[in-house]
């Protein structure tokens, strides 16, 4: 840190167009620095070490989330049940993902939704046919955002959540390099109580 003593300094992120804000801000004491000069270390991070998914070899498969009351008390996307007022309040069913729900917190020894064989680039085509917003999460692994409604991510960054709006497409892609059985699920938490959430396996 070689900020001038007395000195406050912001922050700021700007990593996207029009949306940078102010992180936080440091405060320097009105006293000597520590040092004279700074430490002789680099100044760059070392590179991420996460695996870049081969997209062109990947192996596809389609996330499609469904439920939520669409009107006339029925729920889309899960055989037209029936439901309360508001879904998912007695515990069962009101979402799903591939037209399974996982209530609750799950249960010990389900089944993946899909296996990934170690190793492999994995692209998952998020489709969402709710009309509510969804930010889906996944455990053991990142992945690149490449496309929104078939327009290309602007940054293809890497995440580990994505948020759909009501009939948003993503693709995302990574490497399905974590052994083990790995959560899939929407981090609203009611949503995911009330059926949206899977698990993927890699073996």
């Amino acid at each position: 840190m070689q900020g001038e003593p007395g000195r406050r300094y912001r922050v700021i992120d700007d990593f996207y167009d029009g949306l940078s804000y102010t992180l936080t801000q440091l405060a320097y004491d009105t006293g000597a620095p520590v040092r004279a000069h700074p430490i002789d270390t680099p100044l760059s991070l070392p590179r991420n070490p996460t695996p870049e998914p081969d997209v062109a070899q990947a192996e596809h498969h389609d996330i499609v989330l469904q439920g939520g009351m669409m009107g006339g008390g029925m729920m889309m996307g899960l055989g037209g049940m029936h439901g309360m007022a508001t879904p998912g309040m007695d515990g069962g069913a009101a979402w799903a993902i591939n037209g399974m729900s996982m209530t609750g917190d799950g249960q010990a020894g389900m089944p993946p939704l899909l296996t990934f064989k170690r190793g492999r680039s994995v692209l998952l085509t998020i489709r969402n046919q709710t009309a509510w917003w969804h930010p889906m999460h996944l455990h053991g692994h990142s992945f690149r955002v490449l496309r929104r409604n078939g327009a290309l991510a602007p940054h293809r960054q890497w995440a580990d959540t994505v948020l759909l709006a009501p009939r948003d497409v993503v693709e995302c892609a990574f490497v399905a390099d974590n052994p083990g059985d790995w959560m899939l699920h929407c981090h609203v938490m009611n949503h995911q109580v009330a059926g949206m959430m899977t698990v993927l396996r890699v073996a």
